[in-house]
């Protein structure tokens, strides 16, 4: 499938609709789906071949698909993420429940009669007993991203939904980046994110050799890569960042053939280098003026293979919740340019020693200049 063949309703919104119908039908047993959906089938018994003795990481299908949030049609900005985290146990919000003991794991004893009220899989499934379409129905509102009125259950600070907390913080950054790129918040549009493999896992091995799949590729290129791009081109900042080692290598480049193009290198010799913004020192405010860096520098270099280097270093915190990051701290950072006709698009990577977490606080004003030199480009 091409990308001007790709509709986002029809092979995004609606298929992942029907994964998550199957799923419920067949009370998670990926071996029963049918027609277009079993290929997922495929995915998840790759990466679990893959990983036979690394249970760690293999898809834990007990868990309901958790493909995205946010709407792909209308959205602020694409966020690209591995896949939702969530071991071998049972989840009130994910998994459906068990009748006769709550943490049992048997795939056997599962029964859709026994999910718990109001949890997120109850919520998909009456969607879904209504006629209505289940996961997207609560999906693409985004309640990940911002409290509304109808789901007080969803952020229930004792038995809400668990990602919430982890989602949030993610918000912040990107609300940060909508902010740097546009040059104000937007408050009409969320943003968009989506997952590489809908499935969870307790954690993501890095060995991506299970793509090299002929299937698997086709899979992940017309359910993962094709809707990041639709969603890329609609998107008001057409910027998509991705967080974590792997999605920086040469397989996703593939994926987009000669219309992406590596401007790290471009970008920091001819732009970045020459920013005398780069030589200062901030102090970093929370939004009620309290400052939470003080003295904050960057020291930034091009490591010679494909990645912007940055440390950042402060000589004092003055005020700051929550963990504290020591002093200095150093990620990586590398950009794409995808040309179409007229229209030019950027992917984004951040990384730090392999972690899928977001830069903090400390990095927004190097990210502020990075972004400033891209509009340049």
């Amino acid at each position: 499938m091409s990308v001007n063949e790709f509709d986002l309703n029809r092979h995004f919104i609606n298929y992942w609709d029907e994964v998550v119908r199957q799923w419920l039908e067949n009370n998670a047993d990926y071996s029963k789906f049918e027609k277009e959906v079993e290929e997922q089938s495929l995915i998840i018994e790759a990466i679990n071949n893959k990983f036979r003795d690394q249970p760690e990481y293999r898809l834990n299908t007990i868990h309901m698909p958790e493909p995205y949030w946010g709407d792909p049609r209308d959205c602020s900005i694409v966020l690209l993420d591995y896949n939702p985290a969530g071991g071998p146990r049972v989840n009130r919000h994910t998994t459906i429940s068990c009748k006769s003991c709550a943490g049992c794991d048997s795939l056997s004893k599962i029964d859709k009669e026994v999910i718990p009220s109001m949890t997120f899989i109850k919520y998909v499934e009456e969607k879904r007993i209504k006629g209505k379409k289940g996961y997207s129905s609560i999906a693409l509102t985004g309640p990940v991203f911002e409290a509304k009125k109808g789901l007080e259950w969803f952020w229930d600070a004792d038995n809400g939904y668990e990602g919430y907390d982890w989602w949030q913080q993610k918000c912040g950054w990107l609300d940060h980046l909508v902010e740097v790129i546009s040059g104000k918040k937007d408050e009409k549009k969320l943003p968009f994110a989506m997952e590489l493999c809908g499935w969870h896992s307790q954690k993501w091995n890095n060995d991506m050799s299970w793509i090299d799949n002929g299937q698997c590729r086709t899979i992940i290129n017309n359910r993962s890569i094709l809707p990041l791009f639709a969603a890329l081109r609609i998107s008001t900042c057409k910027m998509a960042v991705c967080i974590g080692a792997e999605f920086r290598r040469d397989w996703l480049k593939q994926f987009f053939n000669d219309i992406i193009e590596d401007v790290t290198e471009t970008l920091f010799r001819d732009n970045l280098k020459k920013n005398s913004d780069l030589e200062k020192s901030y102090d970093i405010v929370d939004k009620d003026g309290k400052v939470i860096f003080a003295d904050l520098t960057y020291t930034v270099t091009y490591d010679g293979k494909e990645n912007i280097y940055v440390v950042a270093k402060w000589n004092e915190i003055k005020k700051k919740k929550g963990m504290v990051p020591v002093d200095p701290v150093n990620r990586n950072y590398r950009v794409f340019k995808i040309t179409e006709g007229d229209e030019s698009y950027y992917l984004l990577n951040t990384n730090y020693r392999g972690s899928n977490g977001h830069p903090g606080e400390h990095f927004w004003k190097f990210e502020k200049i990075l972004i400033d030199e891209i509009k340049k480009l």
